[in-house]
């Protein structure tokens, strides 16, 4: 969760996604070569990313199984919140990128700050940014964002259950979390050097219907475990 979020999921999509595009959306070769021509043009591929088909055949088909993390989570998510009411490609992909990228690790050509903090304790988070300088304290506020992002749209039932058992807060309080921290990122000047202040916030405003789509979602299609 430490990893910083690289918006455009589509630009890591795998030949073998592609080729599932191609596979669910095109019935015969004519069909697949004009999609082929299509997708060289970057308005195209995210209307085609868009289309209702691509989003069943990602949810009830076995080959889904080979699909990259990415490809996997932006067809979920950007169908999700369409659905809510919620068309804003940004805030999709967005989200979609923090939940392909969660628990993966960090490769070596990726910067991160010299130290990082997991914590289901939002105070965790609050502490150390007492203590951290304020290049450091952009890079937590954006952690602190996506894990708790990930942990309410994919694992609200592991909130759910840890509140009732242990009296710890639940999904509606660290849906707050995620809004709050994704503004105080967005307002720090290291936002704008990356050009995701005014990501950080449409997120922030889309998250509360965003999240409760995708509990819905969830719920109904997936099986992710707690």
């Amino acid at each position: 969760m430490t990893r910083f979020p690289r918006p455009g999921c589509w630009y890591r999509f795998s030949s073998a996604d592609w080729q599932f595009i191609r596979d669910s959306l095109a019935l015969t070769q004519r069909d697949r070569d004009g999609l082929v021509a299509l997708l060289d043009d970057p308005e195209a591929v995210k209307m085609i990313l868009d289309h209702p088909k691509l989003f069943e055949a990602v949810v009830m088909s076995r080959r889904a199984a080979i699909l990259s993390p990415e490809m996997f989570f932006f067809t979920i998510v950007r169908h999700t919140l369409m659905q809510a009411g919620v068309d804003d490609l940004e805030v999709a992909d967005y989200i979609a990128v923090v939940c392909a990228d969660f628990g993966l690790p960090a490769t070596a050509d990726q910067k991160l700050p010299s130290s990082k903090l997991e914590s289901l304790y939002s105070i965790d988070y609050i502490e150390a940014l007492e203590n951290a300088g304020a290049h450091e304290r952009f890079f937590i506020h954006v952690q602190c964002a996506n894990q708790f992002l990930v942990l309410t749209c994919l694992y609200p039932d592991f909130l759910h259950r840890r509140a009732e058992r242990r009296g710890a807060p639940d999904v509606d309080f660290y849906e707050k979390v995620v809004v709050s921290h994704l503004e105080a990122a967005g307002k720090h000047a290291l936002a704008e050097e990356f050009a995701l202040d005014d990501t950080f916030a449409h997120v922030a405003s889309a998250f509360p219907p965003a999240r409760r789509a995708m509990n819905h979602t969830v719920r109904e299609y997936l099986s992710l475990g707690a």
